[in-house]
């Protein structure tokens, strides 16, 4: 039995004084009162005190908990949960997202300038790259530039200029024979591309026709020698310029100017370079305005953009 009059049953059922409690309590076990009996047992305890306040010291009131407040019209009521919500972070946080992005502006930087010098030194690898391959074939095929010049021109379609009687329109046909010098480059061949190519033939700065090259190879150390033909329509000339020309013929010499724009390709052994523009200005004075013109001066002088040909 425990202190405070409770019966363990462990140790009621062990005992041997249990069994004649039992007896004789049955009787009084069905009576209508069971607080009667030995089995129950009542304990009572007395409520604590709060704690003694000081003197003149009001006991807390508990608060009374606020109804929600109902949003007013226009706002919105926004609830985050509270594990979403972060803290402050500390100043010293800021001070070092501040010093690491500076470096990392200052690497970034770096980095800009690395880039820009990596390719200037490309660019400067390219140019003496370039360089050396110009040296190599100069040394190895020695490139000359070829010689132009025209042999002769058949002048049709303008007999008769100076006269009054003749009629207003002119057609007049010029046929160049032009001659190609390769002879002085022993390993470097020459493609002439007619697609593209242009041949004028003009007089005091009028034009009178125009043609085109044609198109072939020429072989290294060959001399080419081959006709132009250029056309015109229907012209009408200046009285001055008509004069000039009746003139210009009566005393032999009738000055034209033949411009040629032709595109190019070299052939270096087996490698075939790009297209680029040959141009030619030729300057030549027939003896009449006929097909049996004889040619009495020309000059010839060309431009070909590759800064390793010798004139």
């Amino acid at each position: 039995m425990m202190n405070d009059g409770r019966v363990h049953p462990a140790a009621a059922a062990t005992s041997s004084d249990f069994s004649g409690e039992m007896n004789q309590s049955q009787s009084a076990y069905s009576s209508s009162d069971p607080s009667s009996s030995p089995l129950y047992s009542f304990h009572f305890e007395k409520p604590v005190p709060p704690p003694a306040l000081p003197h003149g010291q009001q006991p807390k009131q508990p608060q009374k908990t606020m109804p929600p407040q109902k949003p007013q019209p226009g706002t919105y009521v926004v609830q985050v949960p509270k594990d979403k919500v972060f803290r402050v972070p500390p100043p010293e946080n800021e001070r070092l997202f501040q010093h690491y992005t500076r470096r990392a502006k200052r690497r970034g930087g770096c980095s800009c300038l690395r880039a820009c010098l990596y390719l200037l030194l490309a660019i400067v690898c390219l140019a003496v790259l370039l360089a050396v391959a110009v040296g190599v074939v100069y040394v190895v095929y020695k490139p000359r530039q070829p010689a132009y010049a025209v042999v002769s021109l058949a002048v049709s379609g303008l007999a008769g200029v100076g006269n009054a009687s003749a009629p207003g329109a002119f057609s007049p046909g010029l046929d160049a024979t032009l001659r190609a010098d390769n002879s002085r480059n022993g390993k470097m061949g020459v493609h002439y591309d007619g697609a593209g190519s242009r041949v004028a033939v003009s007089y005091d700065g009028v034009s009178l026709a125009q043609g085109a090259w044609p198109a072939f190879y020429q072989a290294p150390g060959n001399v080419t020698v081959f006709v132009a033909k250029a056309k015109g329509a229907g012209l009408r000339f200046s009285e001055r310029v008509r004069g000039q020309m009746a003139a210009a013929e009566r005393l032999r010499s009738v000055p034209f100017d033949v411009d040629v724009k032709v595109p190019v390709r070299l052939q270096l052994g087996g490698v075939k370079t790009w297209a680029v523009s040959v141009t030619v200005r030729c300057t030549i004075a027939v003896d009449r305005l006929a097909a049996t013109a004889k040619v009495v001066s020309r000059s010839c002088s060309a431009k070909v953009p590759f800064l390793f040909w010798r004139i």
